[in-house]
């Protein structure tokens, strides 16, 4: 049975005509057994009715609520200055979502999913719908989540630390004395077989390649400037390595006294820049890159746009989209883990992605 309270209020508001129709109960029937927390406030935000999910969910009855604000009675003290700007925004006709957390009569906090929703009449606020969900459950799992990609993101670091200080350690010192070995026999033969001379010269050149990529690989692994000095350096040596391995000319803009950032943001603001270079080999055929990095408020902005082919097939473009790598997807992941949100336009003139991050505490440089 419909709950009588519903009727008596629902006809206070002139936009609803309480005869009887059944558009009318259809209405209060979909509040009241709603299984999302519902509740009704005036246009001074005062309590008007609630549905049982509503109770449920915050564990205080109907007459509790209509005798207490409800900001103070749901919000606390600690989370009151947030709830009180909610409630500005949607008494000002704004609709407002939200993840939150609200406080429920036995004192445990809970996530919840917020829907603030404006209730105008013929161009006057009557009233306010609030909508409550309990995502406690799916904000834990979100946070197990995030640790679980934080650990593996810092052990594969760790990796990649490894195997950068074995190839400098042990490999690029092994070419180093193959090199050397080479220049010997090179003068003991100085006058013997040209045949021989032109081999141990091509042999000499294909050694000092693999030391010059060997060095390249073990920077791209684990570029350790990244770390001493942060991106100001990193990013230019970065570029410049790319530029002299590709032909592609970078434009690279950094703002101004940059400084340092977590060394979280840092790498993955390294890591997008890295694959977005990668992409421009792989897909664009561009002969230029624009990169630019700058800080505005608490967040960190990178923008890397080429100038790809103007005939890129569709194939193409969803290409940019799945190459191998970290890929648009791992930049998109790597970017939201850290807070922060990444958009990628890619048409026929080419690709433009921007990625923006919190800075969080910045460190001096």
């Amino acid at each position: 049975m419909v709950n009588e309270e519903f009727l008596g209020t629902l006809a206070e508001f002139p936009s609803i005509q309480m005869d009887g129709d059944r558009s009318a109960a259809y209405l209060i029937a979909l509040i009241e057994y709603s299984p999302i927390a519902i509740i009704l406030l005036d246009a001074q935000h005062r309590y008007t009715m609630c549905n049982c999910a509503f109770e449920r969910l915050f564990q205080y009855s109907r007459d509790e609520l209509s005798n207490a604000d409800l900001d103070e009675l749901i919000a606390g003290p600690e989370m009151a200055e947030e709830a009180a700007r909610l409630t500005y925004l949607v008494l000002q006709g704004t609709k407002v979502h939200r993840v939150a957390q609200r406080r429920r009569q036995d004192g445990m906090l809970l996530d919840v999913e917020i829907h603030g929703i404006p209730l105008i009449v013929e161009g006057e606020l009557v009233g306010v719908y609030g909508l409550y969900q309990d995502v406690t459950e799916r904000e834990r799992a979100r946070t197990a989540f995030r640790q679980i990609s934080d650990r593996l993101e810092n052990l594969q670091q760790e990796e990649r630390r490894r195997i950068a200080r074995d190839l400098h350690d042990s490999t690029s010192q092994e070419l180093a004395v193959l090199n050397w070995n080479l220049r010997r026999i090179k003068i003991k033969v100085s006058e013997g077989d040209e045949d021989l001379k032109r081999l141990v010269d091509q042999t000499s050149e294909i050694a000092l390649q693999c030391s010059a990529s060997i060095r390249s690989a073990s920077y791209l692994l684990h570029p350790p400037l990244l770390g001493e000095a942060g991106l100001m350096q990193a990013l230019p040596r970065l570029t410049d390595g790319f530029e002299q391995r590709s032909g592609v000319r970078v434009a690279l803009e950094l703002c101004s006294g940059l400084g340092r950032f977590p060394n979280e943001v840092e790498v993955a603001i390294f890591r997008i820049v890295q694959e977005g270079l990668a992409n421009v080999l792989r897909h664009s055929g561009s002969a230029v890159v624009r990169i630019s990095l700058v800080t505005r408020d608490n967040w960190l902005q990178l923008h890397i746009c080429d100038r790809g082919k103007r005939n890129s097939s569709r194939r193409s473009i969803k290409a940019r989209n799945s190459g191998n790598g970290l890929g648009i997807s791992g930049m998109r992941e790597r970017v939201e883990q850290l807070g922060g949100c990444l958009n990628v336009d890619c048409n026929v003139e080419g690709t433009s992605i921007v990625a923006k991050l919190p800075t969080g505490i910045g460190l001096d440089a």
